[in-house]
């Protein structure tokens, strides 16, 4: 009975969510062609997941790699990632004003393992402002990327990072910003595409999830890392992200024009300083978005000619974004990033990351940006 039952409605239009610890075989042979890689069967729910399989093909393909893994969250993929391949001695070159949690873990936890760790600042030119030496480029094992960065959309050239460091060192990019719509790190050189999926790819703010693509005999060592450490996605969460990537190019069509809307309404208003969105010519590396970037998505970041005390008033006054720290997904998403993110960082190391107390990071959502564009208006003229 058990066996019929599993192979019961193989008409369905969606793959069954299978809620599994172990999975049975057959035979000793078909364990043995298990271990051989000459059949998809499972093992047990650590290792494998139907549901994994059906997401991963469809990241792979986005990404335009072989083979893709996915994981509990980013913050996973990209440390499992680095302790794949990074040992002792080795030293990693990362983008410095990069995600918080990343740069933690670079600076705090790698150097304690003996893993040497240079900052690279964004530019036109990597290494620019001399903190990225030639010597440590050539040398370095791993050069990782976020590309554009949180919060402020940085974006450092590609090609040129490819060009500078060893032959043999693997570029690792994080384009969870950019997803695979509008960036193709790949192209550029990219061995390893990271993205935390919680934001856009999930797109409805309804899971946690990451991932890292690449080639077959990269993703085969990452997966043995993955099976130790243990980040691995529940099979319900897995056909949500797979439900997700079915809407996925039809969101980010939205999300690139309507946030390219809301950032030039921003840019022309007389109480905001200034605005961070790479789709603008005022953007400090606009020539690398019309390099590298197809589109510019719903995330603008932007700063107010006002103090904290005044930032938060507005941010108080807003009706239609909710206060919260994510993006990409249904509903529009508001923070005073020194007050939000940043409230435990020192004032000095706030400055030293562009945090001003008047730093805003805005997303749009799924909805009208008209009524969004007129909430913001509302909300300058109540604070300011």
């Amino acid at each position: 009975m058990s066996k019929q039952r599993n192979e019961a409605f193989r008409n369905s239009c969606l793959t069954p969510v299978y809620q599994n610890a172990a999975y049975f075989f057959d035979s000793t042979e078909q364990i043995i062609q298990y271990h051989q890689g000459q059949t998809n069967l499972g093992r047990y729910g650590r290792y494998d997941s139907p549901n994994w399989l059906e997401c991963e093909a469809a990241i792979a393909t986005l990404d335009g790699y072989d083979n893709a893994l996915i994981f509990s969250s980013g913050m996973n993929a990209i440390v499992t990632t680095l302790c794949t391949f990074l040992e002792q001695g080795d030293t990693i070159l990362y983008t410095g004003k990069c995600y918080r949690k990343i740069r933690s873990f670079v600076t705090q936890v790698l150097p304690k393992w003996g893993i040497g760790v240079v900052p690279m600042e964004y530019g036109d030119r990597p290494g620019e402002g001399g903190q990225a030496i030639p010597e440590a480029m050539t040398n370095a094992k791993i050069a990782f990327v976020e590309m554009p960065s949180n919060p402020h959309l940085y974006l450092t050239d590609l090609a040129q990072i490819r060009a500078q460091i060893g032959p043999d060192a693997l570029m690792v990019v994080d384009s969870t910003l950019a997803t695979p719509y509008n960036l193709q790190p790949k192209r550029w050189g990219a061995d390893l595409t990271l993205h935390s999926c919680s934001k856009y790819m999930g797109g409805h703010g309804d899971l946690i999830a990451g991932s890292v693509a690449g080639s077959e005999e990269l993703i085969e060592k990452i997966r043995t890392y993955r099976n130790m450490m243990g980040g691995v996605l529940e099979s319900q969460t897995a056909a949500l992200l797979s439900r997700s990537l079915t809407t996925f190019a039809m969101r980010m069509e939205h999300f690139n024009g309507e946030g390219m809307k809301v950032a030039q309404f921003l840019e022309t208003h007389p109480k905001i300083k200034r605005v961070f969105y790479t789709g603008l010519e005022s953007h400090p590396h606009y020539g690398l978005a019309k390099k590298y970037l197809t589109g510019h998505g719903g995330l603008i970041s932007f700063e107010l000619a006002a103090d904290g005390d005044e930032t938060s008033k507005f941010v108080d006054a807003l009706q239609v974004p909710f206060m919260g720290t994510n993006f990409g997904s249904s509903d529009a998403m508001v923070e005073q990033c020194s007050v939000f993110t940043y409230y435990n960082s020192t004032p000095a190391e706030r400055e030293s990351l562009e945090i001003s107390d008047s730093l805003i990071r805005l997303s749009i959502g799924h909805g009208d940006s008209d009524a969004l564009i007129t909430d913001i208006d509302r909300a300058l003229d109540i604070a300011l």
